[in-house]
């Protein structure tokens, strides 16, 4: 939380006529607008030379916050952020996401007065009317009740041979929409096994329009393209929470990254805990394989939750981005080692002898070990000598329905 006291509230970035100029020249093909919520009450409630210097203080913020690019000053209580194709899509929209979740948990401190600032941001990319597509972006951010609308020129372009038509990329769009509207999603469990514990994750399914089962490979990430991944995020902590709520049993739901960095699904998250009193049986798993650009952003959510009684797991540990360092800035509970490993723990030395060093760290530390995709009597057995932990896959069970399993309720 920063203090300011004397400030000089004069805002020195460049401004809407440098932005429309640099624009023509195509300097950038990825914007952000960003305003701030409420900001006239601000102006209220406080006075309008103190809204001023909350307006540097944000400048400054962003100034330090964004370094991907270049920030210009629209007026008002409107900023825009730019980045070129040096840049990737995926890394600018993380970064538009850790500034808004940065303003949502940061107060400034003024006067004696603490100030939350929450942001909205409208995202454009690769749009040949880049200001007006960020600037529509933003007003639906206000429609829909999201702090972050993007749209992405490219996401209905057919990338290779094996992708879907754009008709049929509509339909899966349509689908997702009608089963956020109608509440067509069921969650499913796989149990996680010790010799003295069973406990389960929880993974989402979707029903079409004709009630059948769709796998997430259909629905997941094309939800993230029309920024509806939240909206199932939610839907699978809500009905997570019903089912265990009269349970004795610990579970998991996978957060990523970009659920971290969403303040709305973290507010809802945390709600929730409180509303079920559950934090004490819930594990979060941490979708590793992603890479943790904004190590700060998700040390301060491990915190809070952590504080909840709540544990956290790294998923999909040992391949991509896997890094030991991050087991302890993280302060991990369990560590679930990629499947794709443990099912060549048998076929190569070298697969058995990174399960064999991830497994000497964590019990080093004292972070227990989770093997998934056990799919054999052999690779069980395997994964027992390593003394890993906990162990999941087919061999015990396949993904169910949570309204077939046969838990006992609390007494």
């Amino acid at each position: 939380m920063e203090k300011i006291e004397d400030i000089n509230s004069e805002i020195l970035f460049p401004n809407r006529k440098d932005f429309i100029k640099d624009n023509i020249a195509k300097e950038f093909n990825k914007v952000a607008i960003f305003d701030i919520s409420g900001f006239g009450n601000i102006n209220h409630y406080y006075g309008y030379d103190f809204g001023e210097k909350i307006l540097k203080m944000v400048s400054i913020r962003l100034e330090n916050k964004f370094l991907n690019g270049k920030i210009y000053y629209l007026g008002a209580d409107i900023f825009a952020a730019t980045s070129n194709e040096t840049v990737s899509k995926d890394r600018f929209v993380q970064a538009v996401k850790s500034i808004i979740w940065y303003f949502g948990y940061s107060p400034i401190e003024l006067n004696g007065y603490k100030v939350y600032i929450p942001l909205r941001a409208g995202v454009a990319i690769n749009y040949a009317e880049l200001l007006f597509c960020a600037e529509y972006a933003l007003k639906q951010t206000r429609v829909l009740k999201h702090n972050l609308v993007v749209y992405d020129n490219e996401e209905h372009h057919i990338c290779n041979p094996s992708s879907l038509s754009i008709e049929q990329e509509l339909y899966w769009e349509m689908q997702i929409i009608q089963a956020i509207k109608k509440d067509k999603f069921e969650i499913f469990a796989q149990s996680i096994n010790s010799q003295n514990e069973k406990k389960y994750e929880i993974l989402i399914r979707m029903k079409d329009s004709k009630d059948e089962i769709v796998s997430p490979y259909f629905f997941i990430d094309r939800a993230k393209k029309i920024n509806l991944y939240s909206e199932i995020t939610k839907k699978v902590i809500q009905k997570s929470f019903e089912f265990f709520e009269d349970k004795n049993v610990e579970f998991s739901i996978n957060f990523s990254i970009s659920d971290i960095l969403e303040k709305d699904v973290v507010d809802f998250l945390i709600q929730k805990i409180y509303e079920f009193d559950i934090g004490y049986f819930l594990t979060i798993e941490i979708t590793e394989s992603e890479g943790i650009d904004n190590i700060e952003e998700v040390v301060s959510f491990i915190k809070i939750v952590k504080n909840l009684g709540v544990k956290i797991a790294i998923d999909d540990f040992g391949t991509g981005y896997s890094n030991f360092s991050y087991l302890v800035k993280l302060q991990a509970d369990f560590i679930k080692l990629d499947g794709s490993i443990i099912q060549e723990i048998n076929k190569t030395k070298t697969a058995k002898a990174v399960v064999e060093a991830i497994v000497f760290f964590a019990q080093k530390i004292g972070i227990k070990t989770v093997a998934e995709f056990v799919s054999s009597k052999e690779i069980f057995e395997t994964c027992k000598e390593l003394n890993i932990d906990y162990f999941q896959g087919y061999w015990f069970d396949e993904p169910k329905n949570v309204k077939e399993l046969k838990l006992k309720e609390k007494e």
